[in-house]
């Protein structure tokens, strides 16, 4: 029985290289893969996490050649457009799927796998007051400025490791970064999130909002959530429960 995981694995951002659950669990004759690259043959595919739902159905990865079993794990599946058909086909692909967009009732609710890190645990005293985590592909275009004696790091450069100190570093986290919004709440940090989306929105346990233009005005509004870790941890553990019911079913047919 073949388990093969497909997410965008081969690429800079730091959350989407993070967000699959092959890297936090033991899954027994498994593979990771980039989904954007062909597959062999596989029994079960699982997908995610990150902001490719509406992709899923047109991807090289995604194998309908001998039924294999699609599951979704903590994928976006907040849309521009209320009627997509690429939303439709990759649904239609999935035996179940697990959203991380908290409100979405359609699925179940799936954080990012990601908060299963140890990397979360007992984190350090903060070193700074103030900190940004800037996602590398959408600052410039937001025409966010941070003034050069903050301490900042973009969302594409380093390892989960050092993103995850970095964020820890500050008693308040600026960021235009879902994970880094996400990443900074689990720590237990103040956190002001500067959106470019709508899967801003959708977050278990909400933070401060800021524009790119106001920011700078907001740094006191940080919303600490430090509940979000064990929530988010006991949300995987439950959907994960789900999955292995699934795959036990597979085996057995």
């Amino acid at each position: 029985m073949k388990l093969t995981f497909q997410h965008l694995r081969d690429t800079q951002n730091i959350g989407d290289r993070a967000c699959s659950p092959f890297d936090y669990f033991e899954w027994p004759n498994a593979v990771a893969k980039d989904m954007r690259t062909p597959s062999s043959e596989y029994d079960i595919g699982i997908f995610g996490g990150g902001k490719i739902f509406g992709g899923l159905a047109e991807v090289n990865g995604v194998n309908n050649k001998h039924d294999p079993l699609h599951i979704a794990w903590g994928v976006g599946t907040r849309q521009t457009f209320p009627i997509s058909a690429k939303y439709r086909r990759a649904r239609n692909l999935c035996a179940l799927v697990g959203s991380r967009d908290w409100g979405d009732t359609r699925y179940d609710y799936a954080p990012c796998v990601s908060c299963m890190s140890p990397l979360f645990d007992n984190p350090p005293e903060p070193e700074h007051d103030v900190v940004f985590y800037w996602h590398g592909g959408k600052t410039k275009a937001q025409k966010i400025e941070i003034p050069t004696d903050m301490p900042n790091k973009p969302n594409n450069v380093g390892t989960f490791e050092d993103s995850i100190k970095f964020i820890a570093s500050g008693k308040t986290v600026i960021s235009n970064s879902y994970h880094g919004v996400y990443w900074a709440m689990l720590l237990g940090r103040k956190t002001i999130c500067i959106p470019f989306s709508k899967k801003f929105g959708a977050y278990r346990a909400a933070p401060a909002y800021a524009s790119p233009k106001n920011w700078l005005s907001k740094l006191d509004s940080g919303k600490s959530h430090p509940e979000l870790l064990r929530i988010s941890r006991d949300a995987t553990l439950t959907f994960k429960t789900k999955v292995d019911a699934l795959i036990a079913k597979r085996k057995d047919s």
